[in-house]
């Protein structure tokens, strides 16, 4: 694939100073570099990188869309301005030329491809997953062979998407939110019978939780409404008799932080219920949209 049919989309709520960083490390690169602000309280930092280059592009979403709202609106404009690929990524990365390039030989004859990631203190950490069934198993290339693999699964840090997929699957699921999103999309790849591919050699360095952090009690209420929400998509209503392992992992998770307990409860009933949506009170009684 040429670098000219890439653009780099980084998705920006209320993180300027991590999506300003993470566009300023790709200004040499030989891609186009988009920051969708998904509706920001104050987007003035974000925008004011408007600087007439025709390489650097912001786009102002008006409202928080989630994750896979926000995502779409980028690659629905990336598409339009005549761009093949695109490159989602969150704006707690930090992305390098060499990731991408190992990214970009990996996505030849496929539709979407993730890479190895690691923390700041390059700790690897688990991107990348197949299925058996119902089954998640967690994926690691233990070598780091740089070959890549196909898996069925990979995280929405960073992902490389070839438009046209997309569009023809309706992008993103937007009933989502936050989290899951990427995962059902991946699903819907491959159930359509595109490659998912998993780029093992240089890893992507990912602050987790830079827009929401993953032991909150919000955080814990999308986790467990969006798999109920997966789960019913994809294996019918009745899915819910037979999910004992996230049940058993509610419990544990009520165990282990308490004041989560309320936020994993409602999590399972409204994912049972079907509410989608952003939640803009976690301790009202109405459908959190």
């Amino acid at each position: 694939m040429e670098n000219r049919n890439l653009c780099i989309l980084i998705l920006n709520w209320n993180s300027h100073d991590d999506a300003i960083r993470a566009a300023k490390l790709l200004s040499g690169s030989p891609w186009d570099v988009c920051i969708v602000d998904n509706g920001s309280d104050d987007s003035s930092a974000v925008t004011s990188l408007r600087d007439g280059s025709r390489r650097l592009h912001v786009l102002e979403t008006g409202q928080n869309l989630g994750y896979a709202g926000g995502m779409n609106f980028g690659m629905r404009w990336a598409r339009g301005e005549g761009f093949s690929h695109v490159l989602l990524l969150n704006p707690d990365t930090t992305p390098s030329v060499d990731v991408i390039e190992g990214m970009l030989r990996a996505a030849e004859g496929c539709a979407v491809v993730g890479t190895a990631q690691v923390t700041e203190d390059h700790t690897p950490y688990l991107s990348a997953a197949t299925l058996r069934g119902k089954k998640v198993v967690p994926f690691q290339c233990p070598t780091s062979c740089g070959r890549g693999h196909d898996v069925d699964i990979v995280s929405g840090a960073g992902i490389m998407v070839e438009l046209d997929v997309a569009h023809s699957l309706g992008y993103i699921d937007e009933q989502f939110f936050h989290y899951k999103e990427e995962f059902d999309f991946c699903y819907r790849v491959s159930s359509a019978g595109h490659r998912v591919r998993y780029h093992c050699g240089t890893p992507l360095i990912h602050r987790r939780g830079g827009s929401l952090s993953g032991s909150s009690p919000s955080a814990s209420y999308y986790s467990y409404r969006n798999e109920m929400l997966f789960l019913q998509k994809h294996y019918g209503p009745f899915v819910v008799f037979s999910c004992l392992g996230l049940y058993k992992n509610a419990v544990l998770s009520m165990t282990q932080h308490p004041r989560n307990a309320k936020a994993i409860l409602r999590g399972i009933a409204h994912g049972i219920r079907g509410v989608t949506g952003p939640l803009f009170n976690l301790n009202a009684k109405g459908r959190g949209r």
